[in-house]
């Protein structure tokens, strides 16, 4: 016998239809609430690539929520504080690596942010003692050999950070910061020609980086190669037309040089000051929306001290015959700010 059929009224068919839309709408709108309430390590990984572009306030917002979720990884902590760093915000970077180190106390990476927080504040001691924890837990780092070569330098112990640096380079000759580094101090022991060849050891490996180029016009400018010295400011600017230290160094150099260079620095440092204001307009006292960024904030800063740089680059091109004494001086102060140490060598990390 045939089964019957039974008729199923339109009616009940379109409200079927209508209730299953309702819900998949309602399912949707709460699987689309519930999926903003990530994971630590999603908002961890959304921090680092975010870091990886150049977001940096952005990333600390996104480590933010990650460790409002999970308080005891040191990774987060570490990578927050990468950022913060990168912003300038060198003491709450420092409070994440402290608080990571409480956590993980015999982590490198660690000891070596610490260090690189305290270096940047200023408190060159304290940042020793926190290099000499993170070669003391990983002896075959070179990033914490260098690190304690730079801050023995800024301590005055040239000797003790020539022989740390070298330390350095022994374990990974290919790294341009501890070449760059040799050669800051190498300068500042009065020996120019050791330093330009460390220069140019860094250069090989980074060609890219505009304060290579700057300090070897420094060491150049030592040597009373002012052409070349000129040559390698240039290069500077070429890869950061904001390059303060160069533009004032380049500035020093004017009166040595001939008419024509003169006349040509003159002319783009008068092009670099327009282009400055264009690309980089100083802020209003009461104009904006009054909700500028730490960023804006230090573009801002940053551009008044370039102008400034040139403008005493122009002072100093017209100087005559007093600028050539400024060269005259082993090291004279000026030359003393080009010693520029970097501590762009600590790595990220996934959680």
């Amino acid at each position: 016998m045939e089964p019957e059929t039974v008729a199923v009224p339109e009616g009940f068919k379109v409200g079927c239809r209508i209730a299953s839309i309702i819900l998949f709408l309602v399912l949707f709108l709460v699987l689309g609430a519930v999926g903003e309430d990530l994971s630590a390590k999603d908002w961890s990984d959304m921090g680092n690539a975010q870091a990886r572009r150049g977001e940096y306030q952005e990333a600390v917002a996104s480590y933010d929520r990650a460790t409002a979720l999970d308080a005891y990884n040191p990774d987060i902590w570490y990578n927050r504080g990468l950022a913060l760093s990168s912003l300038g915000r060198y003491e709450e970077a420092l409070e994440c690596y402290q608080r990571g180190a409480k956590i993980e106390p015999f982590d490198p990476d660690l000891w070596l942010g610490t260090g690189s927080a305290l270096s940047s504040l200023g408190r060159y001691e304290e940042a020793l003692e926190s290099y000499n924890r993170a070669a003391e837990f990983d002896s075959k780092d070179p990033d914490a050999w260098n690190g304690r070569g730079t801050v023995l330098a800024r301590l005055g112990r040239l000797e003790e950070a020539l022989a740390s640096t070298d330390t350095a380079l022994a374990m990974d000759p290919e790294d341009a910061d501890a070449w760059n580094s040799k050669g800051a101090i190498l300068l500042q022991l009065g020996r120019p020609e050791e330093a330009l060849a460390c220069y140019d050891r860094a250069i090989e490996i980074d060609p890219e980086d505009p304060d290579l180029w700057n300090n070897r016009g420094s060491a150049l400018h030592q040597l009373g190669r002012y052409q070349e010295a000129q040559d390698s400011y240039s290069w500077a600017i070429a890869l950061d037309p904001l390059h303060e230290y160069a533009w004032y160094n380049r500035g020093l150099l004017v009166p040595t040089l001939n008419e024509e260079t003169e006349e040509a620095f003159a002319l783009s440092r008068e092009r670099m000051y327009v282009e400055t204001e264009k690309r980089f307009p100083l802020p209003s006292e009461g104009g904006g929306s009054g909700g500028e960024t730490e960023n804006e904030k230090l573009s801002g800063w940053r551009t008044v001290t370039v102008i400034a740089a040139i403008l005493a680059a122009g002072i100093l091109s017209n100087l005559g015959g007093k600028g050539r004494a400024l060269h005259r001086e082993p090291l004279s102060s000026p030359l003393n700010r080009l010693i520029i140490f970097a501590d762009r060598s600590l790595r990220r990390r996934g959680p």
